[in-house]
């Protein structure tokens, strides 16, 4: 007949339990030092362990709620930091992995594309059977039996036109019984000799050389009261026509015509005197223009008496007719 109560609990029925408060885990361990006999059989209960009060003073306490927490009191306490990731010492976090995102999938297409496309374009050409290039071909060098003449080849050569060549050989001789002009410089002439024959000279040198002005020159001789100054004035080839236009005049009081045999010629007469510059002597003034080529061709009169214009028309024929 067993001494035990019946309210005693087994041994190791306590931590069996679901609901057994943490109180229950100290009488486990003394129950588990007592000492069992070796000869005893495994069916036949232990005695009770000196610690068997404690037990059942465990098994008659109430019930812990059902919502009790089963870790031991000294743990540590997690509230607040439920996704807190906790390290061991020594350890690296793990790092998060990077997403391909669409600018660098369009960026990888920019790139790869055109070298996809060139690698297939390339194996495409390289499978296509070479293509024979055509024969090399030179007409075959033959020299003359004889010297040829250097004279004879240049005469029969394209002829340069006699505007390149000097301005002075084709400028019109000084009539005889007149007087030479040591004012109206004759021979060549630079931008500042012509700008000095004006009143505004620096505005003349500077619309000179603006314009593409390359050489001049003169012949100029007295006949009585009467100057007369013939002038070949070389331009550039790209300025020769604003130039040429600029000289249509912008004055109302001179009488207009052409001189025969040129259609682009333009004679001008005044028809009321006008006065040197810083002087008080008034002038006549009668003027010619013609263009061949890059040459500017220029006839001017200054009279005491107004300029009579048929020996003009007649002067600006014969310089005209040396330059054709």
């Amino acid at each position: 007949m067993s001494t035990e109560s019946t309210g005693a609990a087994e041994p190791g029925a306590a931590a069996a339990g679901p609901s057994e408060p943490p109180t229950a885990t100290p009488s486990t361990t003394a129950s588990a030092d007592a000492p069992v006999s070796a000869d005893a059989p495994a069916s036949v209960d232990a005695p009770d362990a000196p610690d068997a009060p404690a037990s059942a003073e465990a098994s008659d306490a109430p019930d812990a709620p059902s919502d009790a927490p089963d870790a031991p009191s000294d743990a540590p306490t997690t509230e607040g930091f439920e996704h807190v990731e906790v390290l061991a010492v020594g350890e690296e976090p793990a790092r998060r992995k990077r997403k391909f995102g669409v600018g660098a999938m369009f960026l990888t297409a920019v790139v790869a594309g055109p070298v996809i496309g060139g690698v297939i374009g390339y194996g495409i050409q390289a499978s296509r059977p070479a293509t024979p290039l055509p024969e090399l071909a030179a007409v075959k060098l033959s020299y003359p039996a004889e010297r040829i003449d250097a004279k004879a080849l240049a005469a029969a050569g394209p002829q340069p036109l006699n505007i390149d060549g000097d301005l002075r050989e084709l400028l019109i001789k000084r009539p005889d019984g007149t007087e030479d002009d040591s004012m109206g410089s004759n021979g060549w002439m630079s931008a500042a000799d012509v700008a000095r024959t004006f009143g505004n000279s620096a505005e003349q040198f500077s619309t000179l050389l603006s314009g593409g002005f390359r050489r001049q020159a003169n012949v100029s001789w007295i006949s009585g009261d009467v100057k007369y100054r013939v002038s070949l004035r070389q331009y550039r080839p790209e300025s020769v026509h604003e130039v040429m236009s600029g000289m249509s005049p912008r004055r109302s009081d001179l009488s207009l015509s052409k001189f025969a045999g040129n259609d682009e010629s333009m004679v001008m007469v005044s028809t009321k005197p006008y006065k040197y510059a810083r002087s008080s002597e008034e002038y006549y003034w009668g003027g010619a223009v013609a263009r061949k080529g890059t040459v500017l061709m220029s006839i001017e009169v200054f009279a005491k008496n107004p300029v009579d214009r048929s020996q003009l028309e007649d002067i600006a024929k014969r310089q005209w007719e040396r330059l054709a």
